[in-house]
């Protein structure tokens, strides 16, 4: 409680004032982040802001030729306006965005977690660079970004994994050390048990800073209109998840802990972290809290395909139940995936004639067989595999010994075999790294499953706005649930949100469950 009074609340109007695009840090770390991407020569650095990019456009249909509004951006961070890289402008800022959420969240792991007798992740690193300059901080850096910090204090294997906005880590010079070092300083005011201390202050804190550093009208021109709290509450109320529907659910007084429930564009998480602060109190209520966090890890999930959505939403989750994860024995993996929703794209290979699924990226195609892929403890192990071959250099005939085990098809086990090909030769040219995360993330929604409830505000981009690719990519599915028609055929406007309502009713909603959307009409 101390602690508290001493130090700032994480509250959205601080946060805001101190890192909001008005701030001296803000428009000093964006320019730099700027900079270093434009005059960066690192092929790791132009790959991950290259897949960015196709996975920001088909979640929001961008399109800089279209938005008038990105102009205004550059005002707000003091750029020049002439040559701007508006593609580039946009990864900074996310960038950003995304260093302050992990620098929160080491301080959330350092707060609760196994070290918590550990002064505190900022101060280590700032005393880092006080040291020992560009070197010191970027070691400390270093463990972050790969996630070390999480596993190590929290056992999280996934809080930081494939993640596009580690780029920066290639470019640290002075002056951007400096303005992490800056960042850093700043944040160290703040008192980061404030999501359990103040929780009507702190709830989606970090949808609400991003909302400040990209302006409204761009962020709707992009389809993305973050759900207002009592919006989602009023949902959550709709479909039968209110506290005193919960409290009306039979003699079992674990069942409401057992209900299963996707937000399969969960954007910030809102959805998922009000209703993980519903089943809070009723656990409070039943002596349940040692037994909650297990439950809420394995029933409560989001998928996602904007990058910085999905490392928002994982952050929300952990604030939400951070100080619960002592009680979770082994592994925890916070269930919140970067992955298409709507469609993992499938084709039959002529070699054996095998059906695989198909992930695309802007470094080629990787294919999983489908009769691994639908088995989720054996990808699982599979793609472990892969990566413990890829840590260690192993060539591929060293990869098909470790598959014997498994007792796979010999057909299953060639595309492996080219899958490995591919990431191994990733791996020497320097551009691996994330293939590998990005791969387990693309396949959550074959391995979770169907749900009871099915909840959420789907992405509202038109189909004109729609990537070519992915259009053409997507094509079966408009016509195979009827929504191929266009207006100037008798049909209607398509809209994105529309193949999202049907796609999850027959994707992922079982039998007898319960779904609500919020779609325009």
């Amino acid at each position: 409680a101390l602690r508290g009074l001493r130090r700032k609340s994480l509250s959205v109007n601080n946060i805001v004032t101190d890192f909001g695009p008005s701030s001296p840090i803000a428009k000093r770390a964006v320019k730099l982040l700027y900079t270093k991407l434009l005059n960066s020569r690192g092929k790791r650095t132009g790959l991950l802001f290259e897949d960015w990019m196709r996975l920001f456009k088909q979640a929001t249909g961008y399109d800089p030729g279209k938005l008038k509004e990105l102009k205004e951006l550059v005002k707000e961070y003091g750029l020049s306006e002439s040559n701007v890289n508006y593609n580039a402008l946009i990864f900074s800022i996310h960038t950003y965005y995304a260093l302050i959420m992990k620098l929160i969240a080491a301080e959330v792991a350092y707060l609760y977690g196994s070290g918590r007798f550990y002064r505190s992740y900022i101060a280590e690193l700032d005393d880092a660079y006080a040291k020992n300059g560009v070197q010191g901080l970027t070691a400390v850096l270093k463990e972050l970004e790969d996630g070390g910090i999480f596993r190590r204090l929290l056992n999280i294997e996934n809080f930081l994994e494939g993640d596009y906005f580690s780029w920066y880590m290639e470019e640290v010079d002075g002056d951007l050390a400096d303005a992490i070092a800056e960042i850093a300083r700043g944040l160290s005011d703040y008192e980061v048990a404030t999501p359990q201390l103040e929780p009507e202050f702190a709830r989606d804190l970090l949808k609400r800073l991003y909302q400040n550093l990209v302006p409204r009208d761009i962020r709707h021109s992009l389809g993305e209109y973050y759900t207002p709290d009592w919006l989602a509450e009023l949902m959550l109320n709709e479909v039968g998840l209110s506290l005193e529907d919960l409290m009306k659910m039979g003699e079992d007084s674990l069942k409401p802990l057992k209900i299963k429930v996707l937000d399969p564009a969960c954007g910030s998480g809102t959805f998922l972290v009000l209703y993980i602060s519903r089943l809070r109190r009723y656990a409070e209520e039943h002596f349940l809290v040692d037994a909650l966090p297990n439950y809420v890890l394995e029933n409560l999930v989001g998928y996602d395909l904007n990058p910085l959505a999905v490392l928002t939403a994982r952050t929300n989750y952990l604030l939400a139940i951070a100080d619960l994860l002592a009680y979770v024995r082994g592994s925890v993996e916070i269930p919140i995936y970067l992955a298409d929703s709507i469609m993992i794209e499938g084709r039959y290979e002529l070699k054996g004639g095998k059906y695989v699924y198909v992930l695309r990226t802007v470094v080629g195609e990787f294919e999983i067989p489908k009769d691994v892929a639908e088995k989720p403890d054996l990808l699982r192990k599979v793609l472990d595999e892969v990566r413990i071959c890829l840590e260690n250099k192993c060539n591929p005939s060293d990869f098909a010994q470790r598959l014997k085990p498994y007792n796979m098809d010999s057909t299953d086990v060639d595309i492996l075999l080219d899958l490995y090909n591919k990431l191994l030769d990733l791996e020497r040219q320097g551009k691996d790294k994330v293939w590998v995360s990005i791969l387990k993330n693309a396949f959550a929604p074959i391995l979770k499953g169907k749900f009871d409830f099915v909840i959420g505000n789907p992405p509202w981009v038109g189909w004109e706005n729609l990537p070519e690719q992915y259009r053409e990519a997507s094509k079966d599915l408009w016509i195979k649930y009827g929504l191929a028609k266009t207006i100037s055929t008798g049909g209607f406007k398509r809209d994105l949100s529309m193949l999202f309502l049907v796609r999850s009713f027959d994707r992922y909603l079982r039998e007898g469950g319960k779904l609500g959307f919020l779609v325009t009409f």
